[in-house]
Formats: C-alpha cells, structure tokens, sequence
C-alpha cells in the first residue's frame, strides 16, 4: 500500500467513523490535525489510533504516540507506511 493509498484510508477513517462533522472535500494531509487545523483533541485522537490500528491490522508503538506523528495526515501515513513496510518484511523473512 503507497501513501496516497493510505491517506486515502486514513481520509475515510476521519469523515466515516470519527465523529467530527467532517466531509472528504474539507481534507486536505497537509492541514494540522490540532488547534487552528482541524481541531481534534486528545479523545478524538485516542479514537483515531484505535480505527487506525484496526483498518491497518498493525498496532502503533508507543514511540509513534507523540504530536509529530499526528501533526497532520500526511505524517500519520508516513508512519503507517513504515509499519505496514515492516510487517510485510517480516513475513518475508518468514517465508
């Protein structure tokens, strides 16, 4: 999966299952997630992780849990796709 793919998932995670009153057309991945961007707080945030983690079967780190991974969309995805990139290296190596 690229990151415009994921962007897109992580798009559709904000307007369909958070509860923020959002539409598609009003997101853009560069907008902060925060105060003069989107405004989320804490609890939505805590939302976020858990549909993100459940979308993408990986389950984000604590490390990843800090305000530049959800500075905006485009940085949320960054970190997804290095997840995702690592989960399929691993079952590589398994294989």
């Amino acid at each position: 999966m690229n990151s415009e793919q994921v962007i897109e998932q992580l798009k559709r995670i904000v307007v369909e299952d958070l509860d923020v009153n959002l539409r598609y057309e009003d997101l853009n991945e560069t907008v902060p997630l925060f105060e003069d961007g989107l405004g989320f707080d804490s609890v939505v945030v805590v939302e976020l992780v858990n549909f993100i983690e459940r979308r993408f079967k990986i389950e984000l780190q604590e490390e990843a849990l800090n305000m530049e991974t959800f500075k905006n969309l485009q940085s949320v995805a960054r970190v997804v796709c290095e997840l995702l990139a690592e989960q399929q290296s691993a079952r590589h190596a398994q294989a």
